[in-house]
């Protein structure tokens, strides 16, 4: 398969294009921090001017430069939960309205789960129904070294913010959720990562406790905090803005072009061990069944591409890391020895021990 362009290559990894609005956001936070805005535009391919029309996107890649720059700037001053203050509903376009509208607080998180990837196309939601309590399960779909944490903790706040102001208080008393000082009884966000040293100035201000050294990052919910009904509940105008997401969503998929490029460089930005098919098919927001499909239009399978990014990780832990094969193996999801070596001489020829040894062989593929 031919190399794509440069150009290609950073549309692809990007997938979908980020609204532009959010990086104005936030260097408008930074400015008003007293950082100098500017800085941040410095190398990328758009400038202040062109984020201020309300159809702006920039590629995700891009937006990971420019969120590091700001958070060299201004991360210790608690750039997240001041962003996390600005980022308003009517901010998020159909999402934000197909959230302020739905009948309960249950079916505004299901928008923000089916349609995040929309606003912020490295992030996903994974809801998780215990009996007690609903977890909503923040992930990261690749890696952003040095951005996650502030990341999680902008969308947890941002998510809790608003739904401090967007919850209707007497249904919230009704179902014993009484919403005082401006607080929201029995819910609660976790982080992973330490307690930053800014916490204690906004510990107050904010509407849940945030738990820090957690496990992994979520939000906990008691059960019945779902049945809230919303402030501006409307049945009707919240279909209609979720069927709207939905056509911007399989626009943005078509936009996407190559699919076997996109799942290639999701693949590749992935951590062993890597996801299923079903997994990959909902992260495309399509049935397993129509992303066979897709991929058999183009003559290959979601295992081949798996095999093509697994051999191609293989071969430079093997050329550039003093890893051992077993822990090769292990990085790259495979619980048993033996199984690797199978697949490692089914894709080279060779066994681990023997391509190490006798030098290794030509450039990996570049794609199935």
């Amino acid at each position: 398969m031919a190399k794509p362009s440069p150009d290609k290559e950073r549309q692809m990894l990007g997938l979908f294009l980020l609204p532009g609005v959010y990086l104005r956001v936030l260097a408008d936070t930074v400015k008003r921090l007293g950082h100098d805005d500017r800085r941040l535009y410095e190398g990328l391919s758009f400038a202040p001017d062109e984020l201020q029309a309300a159809d702006s996107r920039v590629f995700v890649t891009d937006a990971i430069i420019f969120a590091d720059r700001a958070m060299a700037m201004a991360g210790k001053d608690g750039l997240s939960f001041l962003l996390a203050r600005e980022l308003r509903v009517t901010i998020h376009g159909t999402l934000g309205f197909a959230a302020l509208t739905s009948p309960t607080v249950g079916g505004a998180l299901d928008s923000v789960r089916r349609y995040l990837q929309l606003r912020a196309p490295f992030l996903s939601l994974v809801m998780r129904d215990t009996g007690e309590h609903m977890l909503v399960q923040l992930r990261s779909e690749f890696e952003v070294p040095g951005l996650y944490h502030f990341l999680a903790e902008t969308v947890m706040a941002t998510l809790v913010m608003l739904a401090e102001q967007l919850v209707d208080r007497d249904s919230a008393s009704e179902l014993g959720f009484t919403l005082e000082n401006g607080k929201l009884p029995g819910v609660t966000a976790r982080l992973s990562c330490p307690e930053p040293a800014y916490y204690p100035r906004f510990a107050a201000q904010l509407p849940v406790s945030f738990e820090y050294g957690a496990e992994a990052e979520m939000m906990v919910f008691p059960v019945k905090f779902m049945d809230i009904r919303m402030r501006l509940a409307d049945a009707d105008a919240s279909e209609m803005a979720r069927s709207q997401c939905e056509f911007e969503l399989q626009k943005a998929l078509k936009e996407q072009g190559d699919i076997v490029l996109a799942i290639r460089n999701m693949l590749q930005l992935t951590p062993g061990p890597l996801p299923s098919l079903d997994v990959m098919a909902e992260r495309f927001c399509v049935s397993s069944r129509t992303l066979k499909r897709r991929l058999a239009d183009r003559d290959t399978t979601y295992r081949e591409i798996v095999e093509s990014v697994l051999k191609n990780r293989a071969i430079q832990l093997l050329r550039y890391t003093n890893q051992s094969i077993s822990e090769i193996a292990y990085e790259l999801g495979y619980a048993d020895l033996s199984n690797f070596s199978r697949a490692f001489r089914k894709w080279t020829g060779k066994s681990a021990s023997e391509f190490r040894e006798d030098g290794p062989d030509p450039a990996p593929e570049l794609g199935p």
